[in-house]
């Protein structure tokens, strides 16, 4: 399966010109030239997590936006078959989006976190909240850095604002469904 970097250029070119940004001020805010961001754009090249990690920051959007398309359906049903998985920032996190975030004021889905520990993880904020609950294993959890340990059946409520990460000090994986808001 090849990387659909036609549409997440196509989805950044509109989530920016619906902000109002031209493409320099995206790339200002974003710390990344302004020919990368209509490389991007046109669908030319494929951009790195860390690209889309920068630009979802910049644009105060989830980086899941950048995978769905617009949809007019007031009620949106996430079939178990149809879930799209995202990997982000981390190659040992995994994200199922549960449900469409592209325009919306909140995002659902599941994150499989693989065993090990990871200290030099970066750490994510973001506008919004976010909370979540663990189904299976535990998270180490550390925001603004407190460390917290969440356990099956334990949720979790923060400021998505605070620099953040997660860990999975345990030997199976890690599964939890998260809720996240978003500012637009």
């Amino acid at each position: 399966m090849e990387f659909p970097k036609t549409e997440v250029g196509k989805r950044i070119r509109y989530l920016r010109k619906s902000q109002g940004l031209t493409s320099e001020e995206l790339a200002k805010l974003a710390g990344i030239s302004q020919s990368m961001i209509s490389q991007i754009e046109r669908g030319q090249v494929s951009p790195s997590l860390e690209t889309l990690w920068k630009l979802s920051h910049s644009l105060q959007v989830p980086v899941f936006s950048f995978f769905e398309m617009e949809e007019s359906n007031i009620v949106k049903i996430s079939r178990a078959k149809e879930t799209k998985v995202v990997k982000r920032v981390r190659p040992n996190v995994s994200y199922e989006l549960l449900s469409p975030s592209s325009g919306k004021q909140m995002s659902f889905f599941k994150m499989v976190v693989e065993p090990g520990e990871d200290l030099n993880a970066p750490l994510m904020y973001h506008v919004g909240e976010e909370c979540g609950i663990m189904l299976k294993g535990s998270l180490r959890i550390e925001v603004e850095g407190e460390i917290h340990i969440i356990n099956e059946g334990d949720s979790v409520y923060f400021d998505s604002s605070l620099p953040h990460r997660f860990m999975n000090l345990g030997e199976e994986n890690a599964v939890s469904i998260w809720a996240m808001t978003h500012s637009f």
